[in-house]
C-alpha cells in the first residue's frame, strides 16, 4: 500500500468520525463559563467606576473652602468611611465564601452536607464579627483633634487605620480558618468512621 492510499484511508476515517457528545458538552460549558466570567469582570469594573465617581461627587458636594483650603465636615468623612466598611463586608464576604467553599468541600469530601453547614455557620460568624467591628468603630461625636486646623488630615489618618484594621482582621480570620479547617476535617472523618449506619442516618436525617 503506497502513501497515497494510506492518506486516502486516513481521511476517509476522519470523515466518519463522530464527535463525542460529552466533549461537545464540555466545550460548550467552558465557553459559557468564559462568557460568565467576562460578564462578572465587566460588572465589577462598572461597579468600581460607579463607586469611585459616587465618592468623588459626595466629596465635591460637601467640600468647604476655608482660608484657601478644602475641608470637609467630620461627620461627612465618618459617614463615608462607614459606607466603605459596609461595602467591603458585602463584597468580600461572598468572594471569600466562593473560594472557601471549594476548600471546605475538599476537606469534607466524604460528606458534602457537612461542608455546606459549616459554610453557613461561618457566614453567620463573618457578618456578626464585622457588623460588630463597624458599630464599635463608628464615632457619633467628633474628637477634639478633628476640629483643629489640621483636623481633616488627622481624621483621614484615623479612618484609613479603621479600614486597614478591618482588612487585617479579615485576613487573619481567613488564615486561621484555612489552618484549622483541615484539622477539623480529620477529626470529623475519624468520628464519622466510628459511627454505625443508624447513627449516621440520625445525624444526617437520611442516608449518608
Amino acid at each position: 500500500m503506497n502513501v497515497e492510499q494510506l492518506l486516502r484511508d486516513t481521511l476517509h476515517r476522519a470523515d466518519t468520525y463522530a464527535v463525542s457528545p460529552d466533549l461537545f458538552a464540555r466545550v460548550r460549558r467552558s465557553i459559557e463559563e468564559d462568557r460568565a466570567h467576562r460578564r462578572r469582570v465587566r460588572a465589577a469594573v462598572g461597579w468600581t467606576i460607579a463607586g469611585a465617581l459616587s465618592v468623588v461627587a459626595y466629596l465635591v458636594a460637601l467640600a468647604e473652602v476655608v482660608d484657601g483650603r478644602v475641608l470637609w465636615p467630620w461627620w461627612a468623612l465618618e459617614a463615608l468611611t462607614t459606607a466603605i466598611l459596609i461595602t467591603l463586608i458585602l463584597v468580600l464576604g461572598p468572594l471569600i465564601r466562593r473560594f472557601g467553599g471549594i476548600f471546605a468541600r475538599s476537606v469534607f469530601i466524604a460528606h458534602p452536607a457537612t461542608a455546606r453547614h459549616f459554610l453557613r455557620v461561618l457566614d453567620v460568624a463573618y457578618y456578626l464579627v464585622f457588623a460588630a467591628f463597624v458599630l464599635i468603630e463608628t464615632q457619633v461625636v467628633a474628637r477634639e483633634e478633628w476640629l483643629g486646623p489640621s483636623g481633616n488630615v488627622v481624621h483621614l489618618q484615623w479612618l484609613t487605620g479603621r479600614i486597614g484594621g478591618m482588612l487585617l482582621l479579615m485576613g487573619l480570620l481567613h488564615a486561621i480558618t484555612i489552618v484549622l479547617l483541615p484539622a477539623l476535617g480529620v477529626v470529623f472523618s475519624s468520628i464519622w468512621r466510628q459511627l454505625t449506619p443508624e447513627q449516621r442516618w440520625a445525624a444526617t436525617d437520611g442516608p449518608g
